[in-house]
């Protein structure tokens, strides 16, 4: 969830038309989220038992996946906030405007 918190609402990689490079493609100039950026009562929740199926070592995650829904649900979020529908991200006050 925290990815998609950055994905929705800080990373944004800006691509030179010329050769098709990534300009800012270091953690200097692309922005994630820190710790502080985070709501403070968001939880992981753990399953107990291993899926030995799924993974040799029995491990159960969902890794990225949990990252679809959360830009949608930020966008929705300002939109009902705001009455302004965004279609791009990130979603920057610029973007409001």
């Amino acid at each position: 969830m925290i990815g998609g918190i950055g994905q929705a609402l800080l990373e944004h990689p800006v691509t030179d038309h010329r050769d098709g490079r990534i300009v800012n493609a270091n953690l200097a100039d692309y922005l994630v989220p820190a710790h502080a950026d985070i709501p403070t009562d968001q939880k992981a929740i753990y399953i107990d038992g291993e899926d030995y199926k799924a993974d040799p070592i029995g491990a159960k995650g969902l890794g990225e996946i949990v990252m679809i829904g959360a830009a949608p649900a930020i966008a929705n979020a300002v939109f009902n906030a705001t009455g302004r529908r965004i279609r791009e991200l990130p979603i920057t006050p610029e973007a409001l405007l």
